[in-house]
């Protein structure tokens, strides 16, 4: 947290940190982020990843919103370069797979997220190649109008969906960045339905593309 905070003193902007956490708390993270001065909010809706992504848009007011991960492997560090490149795309992504990009994950989840990466870039025509790292910089005003339906980490090739639906002049840039190993926690994906999660995921939102006219070819 002071790391964070930290950063984002350094660029010398307005801004407010939310941290979303489970429905019920399980640990001391509501007395930290008082201790810290940012704002704790406990995710609505439900237990899922998306429930807690959803949680911090709705509740987001900046015209920039930068969502990372709290384990560790989005290094606050890196927030300047995200912030830098805002005035180049309407959507930052730091990008595990592009030169000079790289991940430190046990090597079956490098393998599955290669994949689902790969796929999603292919069927969809998505104009990236790290389409599931969450660590990125949106447009305020154009995440929060999104219709968001996904129920888990699939959520996240649903939101570059919609965006790129939402508006024909979308653009998307990704810059080169580690995904550090976790410091903190367990990881929450049970590979199994995490497999059959993205393929049911990839399915629906190719139907969606199908049907409606968007900018990616």
């Amino acid at each position: 947290m002071p790391e964070l905070k930290a950063q984002l003193t350094s660029l010398a902007v307005s801004h407010e940190i939310l941290v979303i956490d489970t429905e019920v708390p399980h640990d001391e993270t509501p007395e930290v982020c008082k201790t810290h001065g940012v704002v704790y909010l406990a995710r609505e809706g439900g237990p899922l990843y998306s429930h807690a992504l959803k949680t911090g848009i709705n509740r987001s007011k900046g015209r920039w919103v930068i969502c990372m991960d709290s384990d560790g492997s989005h290094p606050p560090r890196f927030l300047p370069d995200l912030w830098a490149a805002r005035s180049r795309a309407d959507l930052i992504i730091a990008s595990r797979y592009i030169p000079g990009g790289r991940t430190e994950n046990p090597a079956i989840l490098i393998l599955l997220s290669y994949l689902v990466n790969v796929a999603f870039r292919l069927i969809l025509g998505f104009p990236c190649r790290d389409v599931s790292n969450s660590f990125r910089l949106y447009r305020g005003e154009s995440l929060r109008s999104l219709k968001l339906s996904c129920k888990n980490f699939d959520i996240l090739e649903e939101i570059l969906l919609q965006l790129g639906m939402n508006d024909m002049h979308f653009t998307v840039l990704e810059i080169p960045f580690t995904f550090e190993a976790r410091r903190m926690g367990k990881t929450k994906r049970d590979l199994v339905a995490f497999a059959f999660g993205y393929l049911a995921t990839l399915a629906r939102l190719h139907k969606i593309k199908k049907s409606i006219s968007t900018r990616y070819p």
